[in-house]
């Protein structure tokens, strides 16, 4: 009777740290997926630029969109997706992501000058010249530094 109260028990012993080698494999798998997918802002934008001069707009447009995911606070990879926006006549969307290049990084004078564009397309001419004037603004600072 002994012998099966510590068979039993040695089972339960044995389910619960199969349990945890379980476990642990597939916390190891977790992590090596996304290790091995954990891509920079920077490689995504390389990637869209290579995707859109290749004209494969929707996938330079996923590539953006990553390196927003990749990095939420980096200027460049909102400027981008705003310029394949722009390119794709998804001016709304463009204009957003212009705007928060711009809140990101205000000395930044290309997102004023592109943005400038879009409302002059959008026939919002107003708001273009006051565009055009910031990126002249930024530019002439920046030629100063």
């Amino acid at each position: 009777m002994l012998y099966f109260i510590a068979l039993s028990s040695l089972r339960k012993k044995v389910n619960i740290m199969n349990y945890y080698i379980k476990k642990f494999y597939f916390v190891l798998l977790i992590c090596f997926l996304f290790s091995c997918n954990n891509k920079t802002a920077e490689e995504h934008i390389n990637n869209g630029i290579k995707q859109t001069e290749n004209q494969q707009y929707n996938k330079a447009l996923s590539s953006f969109k990553k390196a927003i995911e990749a990095e939420p606070d980096n200027a460049l990879a909102h400027y981008t997706l705003a310029g394949i926006y722009t390119y794709m006549n998804m001016n709304e969307e463009a204009i957003n992501e212009f705007k928060k290049a711009i809140d990101l990084d205000p000395s930044y004078p290309d997102p004023h000058y592109s943005i400038g564009f879009v409302y002059e397309k959008l026939g919002r001419i107003e708001e273009a010249k006051q565009e055009y004037k910031n990126f002249d603004n930024l530019k002439n600072q920046e030629g100063h530094k």
